[in-house]
């Protein structure tokens, strides 16, 4: 049996990251890996500015740089193939200036090299078994072709993500499907667009899928909703995958590309909703293994490297002072909490809200009329791009100003219908028209309801209590 100070499990963005910090400052750091380098992980590839910029200050920016990617400064929104809104991508002083869609297979493998560098000991095609603490130590059984290996350390971190062995084997596992996504991705070539897009059915709302260019003719495109709203609303992730496909081929037609979409893959994604304790006697866990993952956009490479840098504060706090219990590794929770809570907690309660498909009608609605106002202010375009982007932090998307110009809009928009003096008095009937099926939308809504009495009242007092803790964070 081999003993390390840390022993991390997983080397994807948070387990490389967590080593390369931890070897650089002098640990004997294990880096454990169920598969072998180069090896692909399902994802949506988006790696926001924010993230760059933390992969730069790991030393790991400048390999990506040589692939050539798009460098991604403009983003698109579409609802049922019709295209709501475009705009710049906001950027910040102390960014990158733009995101990339980078391709996991180069990425992880990027990360993993520059642990290696750091001085991490690394173990490939390794899958970790059973996880013992004991008193002075915790002990790791893999196994690695066929044949049994034995690791211990004093400290150990799991990084392995949604599977999590080490959330399972600690009794930390998160299951609630409330907070647990499932995506579908596939790899779209002959697709020249250089700006990212989002796209919306209302068939599958609180859905979406996307689009982001890679490389010249080259795109990761996908779709992710859920757990909850798939199982309860009856709703076939399959179908939304081959909807996307569909819009993506009508595109291709207009613009006359020829495109080819590979085999989608599919993977689970936990979201912070469901994030907990994320401590143990002896141990953490960092990145999706602890549910660091944005409900909004689901991303989670940023929040991987940020749970990591947290997790060496802590790490390192409890080598200088030698102890490994729960009160030393507490501090863990509450740095991430007092880091994470203030935005993403709004993220959750945002999805949370939007989980209720019976609503879906004005959650539809109410994304209309975001994407109408970021057109005609730009302010607003940027402050509500910069959210989306992780370059404004999502708790600005509670200012006054953000909140009363979609409803100006509103105002703004009914007004000009119903002037005397003004050319669309002739949309008069149209108007109309859409009241009335409104009032007919309402009628069936409040009778799915009640039909629906048990889940929707455990829905709202989920989503009141989320209210609490938001306005909480605001005024503290």
């Amino acid at each position: 049996m081999t003993d390390y100070d840390v022993a991390i499990v997983g080397a994807g963005p948070a387990g490389s990251s967590l080593a390369i910090q931890l070897a650089e400052d002098g640990l004997n750091v294990l880096l454990i890996e169920k598969q072998t380098f180069p090896r692909d992980k399902t994802c949506g590839d988006l790696v926001s500015a924010k993230g760059l910029t933390l992969l730069d200050s790991l030393g790991c920016l400048e390999p990506i740089h040589k692939q050539d990617y798009v460098p991604l400064r403009a983003a698109r929104t579409a609802l049922n193939g019709q295209w709501l809104s475009r705009g710049d991508i906001p950027t910040r002083a102390d960014m990158v200036d733009h995101a990339h869609a980078v391709p996991r297979i180069v990425l992880d493998e990027v990360m993993f090299r520059r642990a290696q560098q750091a001085g991490a000991r690394t173990v490939e095609a390794c899958k970790v078994k059973e996880v013992t603490i004991e008193r002075d130590r915790v002990c790791v059984r893999a196994e690695q072709a066929n044949k049994c290996l034995k690791f211990s350390a004093r400290l150990l971190v799991g990084a392995d993500g949604p599977h999590s062995v080490v959330a399972r084997q600690v009794g930390l596992e998160m299951t609630d499907p409330r907070y647990v996504d499932f995506a579908l991705r596939a790899y779209c070539n002959g697709l020249p667009i250089r700006e990212a897009v989002i796209l919306f059915e209302e068939d599958f709302f609180p859905g979406f899928g996307w689009v982001f260019p890679v490389s010249d003719g080259r795109a990761n495109v996908g779709v992710g909703m859920f757990a909850e709203s798939m199982k309860k609303f009856d709703l076939d992730l399959k179908r939304f995958f081959d909807r996307l496909k569909e819009r993506l081929k009508c595109w291709a037609v207009e613009e006359g590309w020829h495109i080819e979409v590979e085999e989608p893959t599919g993977w689970p994604i936990k979201t912070y909703g469901g994030a907990r304790r994320n401590f143990f006697e002896r141990g953490l866990l960092i990145g999706e293994a602890g549910c660091f993952v944005d409900p909004i956009n689901g991303e989670g490479i940023p929040l991987a490297m940020e749970s990591a840098k947290l997790a060496a504060k802590t790490i390192k706090k409890a080598f200088d002072l030698g102890e490994f219990g729960h009160e030393i590794l507490s501090q863990y929770e509450r740095d991430w909490r007092s880091t994470f809570d203030p935005n993403l907690r709004i993220s959750d309660l945002v999805t949370s809200t939007i989980r209720n498909r019976h609503l879906s009608k004005l959650w539809i609605e109410g994304l209309k009329l975001v994407c109408r106002t970021a057109e005609s202010d730009l302010d607003y375009a940027r402050k509500m791009g910069g959210i989306l982007a992780g370059t404004v932090p999502i708790r600005e998307g509670l200012a006054p100003d953000v909140l009363l110009k979609p409803l100006i809009e509103a105002i703004r928009s009914q007004t000009n219908l119903l002037h005397p003096a003004a050319p669309n008095l002739f949309l008069l009937p149209q108007l109309l028209g859409r009241a009335i099926e409104f009032g007919l939308w309402e009628v069936s809504t409040i009778a799915q309801l009640a039909g629906d009495s048990d889940w929707v009242a455990s829905w709202y007092r989920e989503v009141a209590h989320k209210q609490k803790l938001v306005m909480a964070d605001l005024r503290a």
